[in-house]
This record gives C-alpha cells, sequence and structure tokens, in this order.
C-alpha cells in the first residue's frame, strides 16, 4: 500500500470523523472509525519529511496553514460569542504536525551539533515549558478565550498546548525514527496507546495530578499530555460507557495493522489537496451542524 493510498483512508476516517463531531444525532461510532484518521496522517507525514524536495519549504508551508486556521478559527470563535450559537472550531492538526517536525528538527541538529546539543535542548525545553505554564495560568487564571491561546500556541510552535500535545508529537517522532522498521514502530506505538488505553480505563494520571495539587496543575497536566484527566477521581474504574463515549482516544491502536501494511513509496496525488480539504471540509461541516441543522 502507498503512501497516497494510506491518505486516502485516512481522508475517509477524517470526514466519518468530523460527521459524528458537528452534524447533531449521528451515532459515536463515526467518531471511533475517525480515530484511524490522525495517526495515519502522522504517519505520511513523517515519509513526507525526508521525501519533499524542499524541506524549508515544507516547514514554512505547514506553519503558516497552522497560523491560519488559528486565524480562522479565532473569528468563528468571537462570531460564536456574539450568536446563539453553541460550538466553535478548535481543530487544528497543522500545528501539531509543525510542532512534532519542528521537534524532530531539534533531534537532529543536537546529532549533527554534539558540542551545541545540551545548551539547545535546554533552551527547547525552557522555551515550551514556560509557554505552557503561561498559557494555562492565562486560561485558568486570567480567563484569556481559548481561541486567542491557540493561536498564540501556533505562532509559538508549541509542543505542548497544540492539538493532541506532547503525546501525539512523540507520536509523530516515533513513526519518523521507525518507519522503516516495522517490528520496532509496532512496539513504540502499542505502547504510545496502552498509555491512552490505562487513562480511559482507570484514570490512572488523572488521579494522581488530582492528589497533588489542584485544578490548576490538572488543566496544566491535561494540555501539555493531551490525556483526558478531569474528572478521573469521581468515575468508576474501568468504565466502559466513559470509554465508548467520552475517552476514547485509545482506539487509534487500529490504525496500527494499516500502518504496517504501508509500502513508503509516494504514489499519485495532488499535493495540496489536504492542506485545502482539511480545513474546508471542517467548516463547512461545522457550518451545516451548527447553523443550518441545529
Amino acid at each position: 500500500m502507498s503512501v497516497t493510498t494510506l491518505k486516502r483512508i485516512a481522508l475517509v476516517a477524517m470526514i466519518l470523523n468530523y460527521i459524528g463531531a458537528f452534524i447533531p444525532g449521528t451515532p459515536i461510532w463515526l467518531q471511533w472509525l475517525g480515530c484511524l484518521a490522525a495517526p495515519v496522517f502522522f504517519y505520511c507525514v513523517a515519509w513526507g519529511v525526508d521525501k519533499t524536495h524542499n524541506k524549508r519549504f515544507y516547514f514554512q508551508r505547514l506553519y503558516l496553514c497552522s497560523i491560519l486556521m488559528s486565524l480562522v478559527n479565532l473569528i468563528l470563535s468571537i462570531v460564536v460569542q456574539k450568536t446563539s450559537l453553541a460550538t466553535t472550531v478548535t481543530s487544528n492538526i497543522f500545528s501539531t504536525l509543525f510542532a512534532c517536525i519542528f521537534f524532530i528538527q531539534i533531534v537532529e541538529y543536537g546529532r549533527k551539533h554534539p558540542r551545541k546539543r545540551n545548551r539547545l535542548w535546554l533552551t527547547y525545553a525552557f522555551w515550551q515549558i514556560t509557554f505552557a505554564i503561561l498559557w494555562a495560568l492565562l486560561y485558568e487564571v486570567v480567563g484569556v478565550p481559548y481561541a486567542f491561546l491557540k493561536l498564540a500556541s501556533a505562532v509559538s510552535g508549541s509542543v505542548l498546548t497544540c492539538e493532541g500535545g506532547l503525546l501525539y508529537v512523540l507520536m509523530g517522532a516515533i513513526f519518523y525514527y521507525t518507519k522503516e522498521d516495522k517490528r520496532t514502530l509496532a512496539i513504540s506505538y502499542f505502547i504510545l496507546c496502552l498509555v491512552f488505553f490505562l487513562n480511559s480505563a482507570f484514570g490512572l494520571w488523572g488521579r494522581l495530578f488530582m492528589l497533588l495539587g489542584g485544578d490548576l496543575l490538572v488543566a496544566f497536566m491535561e494540555i501539555i499530555t493531551g490525556l483526558v484527566l478531569w474528572g478521573a477521581s469521581f468515575r468508576p474504574l474501568f468504565d466502559i460507557t466513559h470509554m465508548l463515549n467520552n475517552d476514547f482516544q485509545w482506539m487509534i491502536l487500529a490504525a496500527l495493522p494499516l500502518i504496517l501494511c504501508c509500502n513508503g513509496e509516494r504514489g499519485r496525488g495532488k499535493k495540496y489537496f489536504y492542506y485545502v480539504f482539511y480545513p474546508a471540509h471542517i467548516y463547512v461541516l461545522w457550518f451545516l451542524g451548527s447553523v443550518i441543522l441545529r
């Protein structure tokens, strides 16, 4: 299976996911199927980084798309506040893809310049953690609107406050460094999915952070990890209803067989189609579900 074929499968899964997210009355299993989309696209990008003819232009394209989508999301959030609409758009996987690629470039630069590695990682870690703490304080204490902060996150290239958080960025990095070693890829990806499963089934991390501190700590950890932590100490262990209807990110494991079938060949496809289709179909479905069918 080529990378292009894999992208097309992810495209269908993505459409089903946002139909389930935005159209009232649709079954939850549409979003279960939608869990296939993100990991498959991350895997395709892992191949795309190596095979692109101009990496700098590739990075710039993702970065600009991330900022533009954040701006549109911000405008929609303002519209929602001034009307009786109930939901807005918060999705922006462009920001996560850019943060992931930037993270990989930091790793690669450190490998090529070992004398600068420690200073580079200290600077990078300080920047990322400081921004995430500031993000949490502004959101939870000051009350800065979420859409404004997501725009700031996109501009800064934040690894910890992008959609999906640190675990999604790590997922992209796992794919990049293991894409030619299917056994290592499968083991690494399974461990990542296990983190999501244990959190959904038992709420271990949420319970721990709720014991260690208050709402601000839980909010901060939820932002940077991409895990659902709220209410972990108040719901039963291994709550099937919760796992199937509220916190079902562990279902990304279903993408593994598709990923393992990919041969890494590019295949034929239009280069910029997905950059346009991704935001366009989200906004169309949001408008249909929030304005036309509400």
